[in-house]
């Protein structure tokens, strides 16, 4: 048991290594492009910046975080009703995209648990050198020290990421004469690689209209 322990131990550390600090990045301003009787937007990938953890998670969970971009050009109001996916795609919210990018904070306390749990049942007493005991508690103490830290880095990296996600979400409303909105949309797809269509309707004072807007695949690793 106490090889299997430890090589999970070793497979634990060499997986997580350290926690990612989330750093902030600024909202991408792509420019309006399709329109559609005086509604005119488009959707571009939002970068990850410094964030490369959080972005080869969203790859393997394929989703995608795209920027927003519509412009009311028209004399009146129009209402907003929502974006639709194709088949096989769907429009998650920012607390649910966030979930699938998050770092585990928790698994970073197995460094110091691992350890612990071959206490109890090894020995007291070495032959030559400490014992198996007094080893797997420094072991332990060393787990702690690295492991609780990186645990707290990686619970506040979420929480930040998470807020800037919720912050800056778009939903749907009403866009005035002459308005510009701008927010992302997270879209998960079996393929997050190739690009797909989002329609985006609408309700002007010449009833209900579509606009259709192209979303970029995400580059390859």
């Amino acid at each position: 048991m106490k090889p299997v322990l430890l090589a999970l131990l070793c497979a634990l550390v060499a997986a997580l290594g350290c926690a990612r600090i989330y750093r902030p990045v600024a909202l991408a301003m792509p420019p309006t492009a399709a329109s559609t009787e005086g509604l005119a937007g488009s959707l571009a990938l939002q970068p990850w910046g410094d964030n490369s953890r959080y972005e080869a998670q969203a790859r393997r969970a394929g989703l995608r975080v795209a920027v927003l971009v519509l412009e009311n050009g028209s004399a009146s109001d129009l209402e907003l009703l929502g974006l639709e996916a194709p088949d096989n795609v769907s429009i998650l919210s920012a607390e649910t995209a966030a979930g699938l990018v998050k770092q585990h904070a928790v698994a970073y306390l197995l460094y110091p648990l691992v350890p612990g749990m071959l206490i109890p049942g090894s020995a007291t007493k070495g032959s030559y050198g400490p014992s198996d005991q007094a080893m797997f508690s420094a072991l332990a103490i060393v787990g702690a020290c690295i492991g609780v830290p990186n645990a707290l880095v990686a619970a506040r990296s979420n929480r930040r990421l998470e807020a800037f996600l919720r912050d800056s979400a778009w939903a749907p409303g009403t866009l005035r004469p002459g308005q510009v909105v701008r927010g992302l949309v997270f879209v998960r797809s079996r393929d997050p690689y190739t690009p797909l269509v989002l329609r985006l309707r609408a309700r002007g004072g010449t009833g209900e209209q579509a606009l259709a807007l192209a979303c970029p695949g995400v580059s390859p690793p």
